[in-house]
């Protein structure tokens, strides 16, 4: 918990004291006990709130602190050169670092490489470049559907990501009368911790000849391996995790529709009932999430007049939808089946998917020696939950046992 939190807790805490010593005394004079108690949470209130305001101001003083000392850092990398020359230069070294090994690298690569990445030094991975770690989450994105439809987080370090939650809904405002009180209460708080599980692909051996052959484009062949390997396993566990020891998955996160849908089969109420069960506040910018073999059931569906619900855009590079609603292609959804979880819909970016820094590279020089090949292998740090307060911005429509 960050001191501000907790001071304010304290305050609050020391405010309610007060209240109810004020409320027990119901307008007469106090006792003589009950003054000095007054007298004392007041003081108390007074030294907490001093220290609330302290604790503020340091923050405030740290924040402009640090856009200055971003701004500066900024200044002078404009001074030496732009962003682009400075990526240039890292994934030369990167290059260098992959054929040549952490023992083989130039002077001039070894200093880029320890400079941007001196936290886990050669021996530890090597971050790759930033424009190759674009490519690896565009193609996650094209590859599982969980980085396509959730909120992406990225951090710099790997502790607990403590993401708090509020449900205030009911709360509404009401006619008082003049010189009457507000009525008062407290809306419901809670929090999701988000950890950082480490996910490593497997060993990708490639042939020395083929890393020294400089026609050859190592970005498009990471990207690949990587963006795949990662893709299996992530997405994985973001859709079907149960949250021990791995990230808890949208579907089990999701809250069950009251109405179930047939064992073996959907049908158009189904779709209408799932649709109606979330709040309009989510279904506003909801959309669907299923398997290829659902999308597929859900084609041959038709209203009353005759027509699919699956309706395929006209415009070019507009999505089809179903009813009016976008959808996202998940492989990793349960098919249409007795007891399964097929379809979900609601606000799928109330779902946050963590990550730590950038992937990560480390190269193996004697595994495959005999073969002239080196090994290569990512790892990348990640989790996954739905931020739910009790509102349920995700519903998922569940088959009936058979």
């Amino acid at each position: 918990m960050s001191k501000i939190k907790e001071l304010k807790e304290k305050r609050a805490s020391v405010f309610a004291k007060i209240d109810e010593l004020r409320s027990a005394a119901d307008g007469r004079s106090m006792n003589a006990e009950e003054q000095q108690r007054w007298d004392t949470l007041l003081a108390e209130y007074s030294s907490v709130d001093k220290e609330v305001e302290a604790e503020e101001r340091y923050e405030q003083i740290q924040k402009r602190q640090a856009e200055q000392q971003y701004a500066a850092q900024r200044q002078n990398a404009t001074s030496a050169g732009d962003d682009s020359h400075h990526d240039e230069e890292y994934r030369a070294a990167f290059a260098d670092y992959l054929i040549n090994g952490a023992q083989g690298l130039k002077p001039e690569s070894r200093a880029v490489i320890e400079q941007r990445d001196s936290a886990s030094g050669l021996s530890g991975g090597v971050i790759i470049p930033k424009s190759l770690s674009s490519e690896i989450e565009i193609a996650l994105k094209a590859y599982g559907g969980m980085f396509e439809a959730a909120s992406i987080i990225s951090t710099s370090k790997g502790g607990d990501l403590i993401l708090p939650t509020i449900n205030d809904t009911s709360a509404k405002a009401t006619i008082v009368a003049e010189y009457n009180q507000n009525t008062r209460r407290a809306p419901s708080f809670s929090s999701v911790t988000l950890k950082a599980y480490t996910y490593r692909t497997p060993i990708i051996p490639v042939s020395l000849e083929l890393l020294q052959d400089s026609a050859f484009n190592l970005d498009s062949l990471l990207s690949g391996l990587l963006s795949e390997s990662f893709g299996r396993g992530i997405n994985e566990h973001l859709t079907t995790g149960d949250g021990s020891g791995k990230p808890t998955g949208i579907v089990g996160a999701a809250t069950a529709c009251t109405d179930t849908a047939a064992a073996s089969a959907i049908s158009l109420d189904n779709i209408i009932d799932l649709i109606k069960s979330v709040d309009s506040s989510y279904a506003r910018n909801g959309r669907f999430m299923f398997n290829r073999n659902t999308l597929y059931a859900l084609a041959k569906i038709k209203d009353q007049q005759g027509r699919y619900i699956w309706q395929q855009s006209a415009q070019v590079g507009q999505a089809a939808t179903l009813f009016g609603k976008n959808y996202v292609i998940n492989d990793d959804m349960a098919d249409i089946g007795p007891e399964n979880a097929s379809v979900l819909f609601g606000d799928l970016s109330k779902y946050k998917i963590r990550t730590v820094s950038s992937f990560k590279v480390v190269r193996l020089n004697e595994l495959l020696a005999e073969y002239l090949s080196i090994g290569l292998f990512g790892f990348a740090r990640a989790d996954g939950n739905l931020i739910d307060a009790g509102t349920h911005p995700v519903k998922k429509l569940v088959h009936a046992a058979e």
